[in-house]
Formats: C-alpha cells, sequence, structure tokens
C-alpha cells in the first residue's frame, strides 16, 4: 500500500505529456500533475480546476500557485494529495512547516460542504504531528516564526512550541531567531 501512494505521489513532479495542468511557481519551477486526482483529493482544487473559477476553464491547464510558499512546498504538497495525504513528508523541516501553512490554507472547511476527500486536512494533521514530535529547545523559535501565518489553524502546536520555549528559557534566549521572535511576539501575550 505505501508503494501505491508513494508511485501516486511521483505523478506530481516535472511537467510530461500525461500531465493536464501545470503548476508554474514564482521561482519559474513548474510542476505537472492530474487534474481528476487533485479534484478528488481536495475540494479546494475542484473548485479550483473544475469549477467556475478561470483555472478551471476547459483547455486552461496554467496555474500560478500562491507566491507565498516556495516551489518545495507546492511540490510537497500536491504529491501528498496525489497520494491523497499519505506520501511521505518531507525530511527539511522548513519544508515541513511551509507544507503544514500551505495544506491549511487549501485545506476544505471542517464540516463543511462536500463530503469529498480532503487529503489537505490528512496532510496538516500529519504535518502538525510530526512536527510537534520534532519539537526542541534547538528548533521551538524557527518552527513559531515560521508558523505565525498559519497559527491559528494549530494552536495545539503553538501551544507545544511556546511550552518548549518555556522550559528551555536559557538556552532559547541565546538562539539568534530570539531578537526577531520578541519583536513580533512583544504585544501577543505569549
Amino acid at each position: 500500500l505505501a508503494g501505491g501512494y508513494a508511485s501516486l505521489a511521483s505523478l506530481a513532479g516535472p511537467v510530461e505529456k500525461g500531465h493536464d495542468v501545470v503548476f508554474r511557481c514564482k521561482d519559474g519551477e513548474e510542476i505537472g500533475g492530474s487534474r481528476l486526482l487533485l479534484a478528488h483529493a481536495s475540494p479546494y482544487y475542484e473548485r479550483l480546476l473544475c469549477g467556475g473559477m478561470a483555472e478551471g476553464k476547459k483547455g486552461s491547464r496554467i496555474i500560478k500557485p500562491d507566491a507565498d510558499f516556495s516551489s518545495a512546498a507546492h511540490r510537497a504538497l500536491l504529491g501528498q494529495l496525489h497520494a491523497m495525504g499519505h506520501a511521505p513528508l518531507p525530511a527539511s523541516l522548513d519544508v515541513r512547516l511551509e507544507l503544514l501553512c500551505l495544506a491549511a490554507k487549501v485545506r476544505g472547511v471542517p464540516g463543511g460542504e462536500g463530503g469529498g476527500a480532503d487529503a489537505a486536512a490528512r496532510v496538516l494533521e500529519r504535518c502538525e504531528r510530526a512536527v510537534r514530535d520534532s519539537l526542541c529547545a534547538d528548533n521551538c523559535l524557527a518552527v513559531l516564526l515560521q508558523l505565525k501565518p498559519c497559527a491559528a489553524d494549530v494552536p495545539e502546536l503553538v501551544d507545544a512550541a511556546h511550552a518548549v520555549v518555556a522550559e528551555n528559557v536559557a538556552a532559547v534566549l541565546k538562539q539568534p531567531e530570539w531578537l526577531q521572535f520578541a519583536r513580533l511576539n512583544s504585544d501577543s501575550g505569549h
């Protein structure tokens, strides 16, 4: 079963003849994918690719994904969606955190309409669990800084990272990220 998901995940990648949708990232990288698999995996992509949006119009093949995220995060999300959220997560913590925030942005509304699969929600849950399991004094500030855009979507993870900061104050104060973190959080209540 795991091999089948990896095989599906590999369908998202360098543009090939069989791809019917191409995501052109801000850095120019193009990632090919399957409209059918993406629409089946995610209500967001179903609306985007099959609904009334310009990207869903017949013959429209090029999608410009969210420029706030790297091509590595988009590649990871598209691979995950092709595998219904069961592909291996990226090894890099930075890409995993970016994937978490991107999945939070494109997942369906919990309990919302559609009733179909929402692999983005599964990816969000898996990333959150993996990041929480890897939290330590060395990465807790970087995690909190990267989670800032999607903190409302993962409050338990944010609380866990704050707890690691509180437990390791002496080590955390020595980190180069401390000043940036303190500046961004001076009035947030944490």
